[in-house]
């Protein structure tokens, strides 16, 4: 091949191996977007927050209730005690009735715990069923972003093949040396050993080529590069 011919064969490999990189970026973001949602791990942390808050909720009304309810016992039991004549003793009877006006007073105050426990099991419980709602749109949502992202890794994955497969018959026409060079090139040039001459510049840094680069670039039996950036200079005929 002419030096013509192998910069155009190195400047179409170049166009590959670029098509190449946007894929396996493409298909790094599809494998990192997977493994899923970070809106849909965030929404399950916080229905499960919500639940639990929920459920400790529910079980301070139901002691609340069971405390009322002893509560209320007690009282209804010593109050059947007043009540019944059996007591006649006149201070046993006073104590008595102090320790039931005691218990009214604790049997209020329990009524208003149990009260309090119950509005704040209604506000959980609503906060918690918000949560599950929102939670459950997400999942569907993200059932059909995961259908849809498995299509594309397929079609990326074909794509690569494809490319790979481009590559693989390009290199075969190349020189080893002169492959490893651009290889070479590629890595320490930004992904762009090659730069293509476009209105008598470099295309990469712009840089103006003089007439006798230019004339070097189009019949020099050698490969050329750009003065400033280094890049193999490819002139299309």
């Amino acid at each position: 091949m002419s030096t013509t011919q192998v910069t155009a064969v190195l400047y179409q490999l170049q166009m590959v191996d670029l098509d190449l990189d946007r894929v396996v970026a493409e298909k790094n973001l599809l494998a990192t977007s997977l493994q899923g949602s970070a809106t849909l791990r965030k929404l399950r942390a916080e229905y499960d927050t919500a639940r639990q808050q929920m459920l400790s909720a529910q079980q301070a009304q139901h002691d609340a209730e069971w405390s009322l309810e002893d509560v209320k016992q007690r009282l209804d039991q010593q109050e059947r005690r007043l009540y019944s004549g059996v007591i006649q003793n006149g201070k046993e009877l006073q104590a008595l009735q102090q320790e039931i006006q005691n218990m009214h007073a604790q049997h209020n105050r329990q009524e208003e715990r149990l009260l309090e426990a119950m509005d704040f099991t209604e506000a959980a419980t609503e906060v918690s069923q918000r949560k599950a709602i929102s939670l459950q749109q997400a999942e569907e949502h993200w059932t059909q972003e995961n259908l849809a992202l498995q299509v594309r890794r397929e079609q990326a994955d074909a794509h690569w093949q494809e490319l790979n497969t481009r590559r693989q018959g390009i290199v075969a026409t190349l020189d080893e040396n002169l492959l490893k060079r651009y290889e070479t090139m590629r890595r320490t040039k930004q992904g762009r050993a090659v730069s293509k001459v476009d209105q008598n510049s470099c295309q990469w840094c712009r840089v103006i080529l003089t007439p006798s680069e230019l004339q070097q670039v189009r019949i020099s039996p050698e490969l050329q590069t750009c003065t400033n950036c280094g890049r193999i200079l490819y002139y299309e005929r």
